[in-house]
């Protein structure tokens, strides 16, 4: 009975904490240890910080006047979501529905550790895939803004609760 609930803790550890495996050796039998967990919760707080940056688009186009942006901005950031919003939807829904498939797959007695060992390293390329893509955005935006830009940035931001605490 220990063992199943462990087998079982460990896959719910996998599902949750998929895209932070570098933070902890997940595979490790028994419970993380209290620095571990705090590492993959200091690093999942991080990516989500990370995956704001392609949403930040629409707002900062949408305040570009108030932004100053120059025209050279402007088509580097159209041109940016226009190459990459797609692909980022499409990785998105695929981690979401492997995830599922995952979950329905751990119950399955059937299913052997290397076939979940496998599909999971399938998520976590998937979603490096879709980090790779986010952190590119942040790089454009980071690159690109110039010191009065990113003052003028925060006072936008403050009209957008969904990104609070994120210029701090």
């Amino acid at each position: 009975m220990d063992r199943l609930f462990l087998d079982s803790s460990l896959i719910i550890v996998f599902t949750a904490v998929t895209f932070v495996a570098s933070a902890a050796d997940l595979t490790k039998p028994g419970p993380l240890t209290d620095a571990e967990w705090d590492k993959v919760q200091e690093h999942v707080g991080l990516l989500n910080k990370i995956s704001f940056f392609p949403a930040l688009l629409p707002v900062i186009m949408k305040h570009r006047d108030a932004l100053d942006l120059t025209d050279r901005q402007k088509r580097v950031f159209r041109g940016w979501r226009k190459e990459n919003y797609q692909r980022m939807v499409d990785s998105m829904n695929e981690i979401i529905e492997r995830r599922i498939a995952f979950s329905k797959s751990a119950l399955d007695p059937a299913i052997g550790d290397v076939e979940l060992i496998h599909e999971q390293k399938m998520i976590l390329q998937l979603q490096k895939e879709l980090l790779g893509l986010r952190l590119s955005c942040r790089k454009l935006i980071v690159t690109t803004f110039s010191p009065s830009q990113w003052d003028n940035f925060a006072f936008v931001l403050e009209d957008y609760p969904q990104f609070a605490g994120l210029m701090q």
